[in-house]
């Protein structure tokens, strides 16, 4: 212990000299780490292997010289693209790096990005940034799912980079920290030996005001929502106050952006909708929608600078309607025609709209369809009707527009009829791609309120309720994924990002439909081989509690 504390503070120490020399800060940040290799080396042993394998059943696949690998990464080593060349869905710009970019280089800060760190691109990535030498490094965390991958995320950081003062925050952090309380909050940190946590939705402002204060540790003790160690080696918890910032001062900078780009943009902060089993709204507060000509703005420079394509990441994109067909009329009078991809309401479309959305570059959309079962949807308080898809589905694929189907099976409610009308809709309905996960039970969403109405019960993957339960959920969930003939299942993980990807790296979509395909071939075979029982197969960690 009282070396690790030594070591801190001589990392302080060595911080303090440098800033008094160099008087400025410099930040690095840090937008993702997968938490596997793209390759997981086998056995052999088809038992010994088959955890492994239903661990990753529709996100990896078994590659012939025995390995478990990430679709994109096996797809990369079938194209014969050299190891060292870039070929990864996280290679698009994330929304958080481009923001928090943005934010702090408009303070003054110098910034240096690393949009992700894998097994294939990890060694120059970080040889860049140690040339680079930053002060703090940020680690977005919108993509960890599990502390198990926070852990491994933070200790590669720590290991390439040990005398930078390491601050991790974003949706992992906050969503982690906000069930406990402040002894396990300070436990959490010393676990992931990052040096500190921003604890909030936003977290813009703690940012910067750390960035602004390091390293002068009686300033850090004042900066609101922080969780932090001190030289000594002791952990506080800072006061906590919800970050309330304007939306329009973190509109995003595209002039740094590469022409060829695909980037995440965001128009909007939280959702209106309160779905029943979606977090979202309760972590992120009210809807803040951005003044549509700073909109306009970025997307003339992302047109300027040659962005390839775009994703807009709100969660509800076009809602409300009136706003979002403002937008789409000024893109169209001002000759704003980017590739652009989005989620999207079918409840608030119309023909003569999506016919609109085309004009200005709509190439696809994610439909959170969610049910085939009106019932559900009632259920789920989606404020739709399988009717709306349909009608949705069938005006955008008359307009060209690829269309990505989620759903989701054991929701309180769910029967093996409810079931079977999810499959009919997806057969049925014409979605280019679906992808099926089961009901993942928080206990910050609505539906938690009306547990007893449901005989709902437990936490996380493992629940129960009066019509089902987590384990004939995960069995309905791999029927449907073998029995399905008219749709395309398509990546849990990645989804509309892996189709829209490919598309930038100049496939075509019948190359793209091959490829999935052949996947799901390797996927229907692995299940076999690996005796994967449906009802054990699952992209997601179990949590860890117990049904009562």
């Amino acid at each position: 212990m009282q070396r690790n504390i030594s070591l801190v503070k001589a990392r302080y120490l060595d911080q303090v000299i440098r800033l008094n020399v160099m008087k400025r800060t410099s930040i690095a940040i840090i937008g993702h780490m997968p938490a596997d290799k793209n390759f997981l080396g086998m056995s052999g042993d088809s038992t010994t292997d088959s955890p492994l394998v239903q661990s990753y059943n529709y996100t990896r696949v078994v590659t012939p010289d025995l390995y478990l690998a990430d679709h994109v990464a096996y797809l990369k080593r079938e194209l014969e693209i050299p190891k060292k060349d870039t070929f990864s869905v996280w290679e698009m710009s994330m929304c958080a790096v481009l923001l928090l970019a943005t934010h702090l280089r408009n303070h003054g800060f110098d910034v240096v990005t690393a949009n992700y760190i894998d097994s294939d691109n990890a060694v120059d990535t970080f040889d860049r940034l140690k040339v680079f030498d930053p002060d703090i490094v940020v680690l977005a965390t919108t993509f960890i799912l599990t502390r198990k991958h926070m852990a491994t995320f933070a200790k590669r950081v720590r290991d390439e980079l040990p005398d930078s003062w390491i601050v991790a925050g974003g949706h992992h952090i906050h969503t982690t920290l906000i069930y406990m309380d402040e002894e396990e909050q300070k436990r959490y940190l010393s676990q992931t030996k990052v040096d500190g946590f921003v604890n909030d939705s936003q977290g813009e402002a703690a940012l910067l005001s750390i960035c602004k204060e390091f390293p002068n540790i009686k300033k850090l003790k004042a900066v609101p929502n922080l969780v932090w160690r001190d030289p000594m080696g002791d952990i506080h918890v800072n006061q906590r106050i919800p970050e309330t910032n304007d939306i329009n001062s973190t509109v995003i900078n595209l002039s740094s952006i590469e022409e060829g780009s695909v980037i995440h943009i965001r128009t909007a902060r939280s959702c209106s909708f309160k779905c029943a089993f979606c977090s979202y709204p309760t972590i992120a507060g009210s809807l803040a929608l951005m003044d549509l000509d700073n909109v306009i703005a970025m997307l003339h420079q992302a047109q300027d600078v040659g962005v390839k394509a775009m994703f807009f990441v709100d969660d509800t994109f076009n809602y409300p309607d009136d706003r979002f067909e403002q937008l789409i009329n000024r893109m169209l009078d001002e000759n704003i025609h980017i590739t652009w991809y989005s989620f999207l309401r079918c409840q608030y479309v119309n023909e003569r709209l999506v016919e609109k959305l085309a004009k200005t570059g709509c190439a696809g959309v994610f439909l959170g369809v969610e049910s085939g079962s009106d019932l559900i949807l009632k259920n789920m308080k989606k404020g739709a009707v399988t009717r709306f898809y349909r009608d949705g589905i069938r005006w955008l694929k008359q307009n060209g527009i690829l269309t990505v189907g989620s759903f989701i099976v054991g929701f309180p409610g769910e029967t093996t009829e409810t079931v079977s009308l999810t499959k009919s809709f997806i057969e049925e309905s014409e979605l280019d791609y679906y992808f099926i996960q089961p009901f993942y039970y928080l206990h910050h969403t609505p539906v938690h309120k009306k547990a007893g109405r449901f005989g709902l019960k437990g936490s996380g993957l493992m629940w129960t309720h009066d019509t089902m339960n987590w384990h004939q959920a995960l069995g309905h969930l791999g029927d449907l994924f073998l029995e399905i003939e008219n749709s395309t299942f398509v990546n849990p993980d990645y989804t509309l990002w892996e189709v829209a990807y490919l598309r930038s790296k100049g496939m075509v979509d019948e190359e793209i439909l091959a490829y999935r395909k052949k996947i799901n071939r390797m996927t229907a075979n692995q299940m076999k081989n690996y005796a994967v029982s449906n009802a054990d197969s699952t992209s997601r960690e179990f949590s860890t509690a117990d049904i009562q």
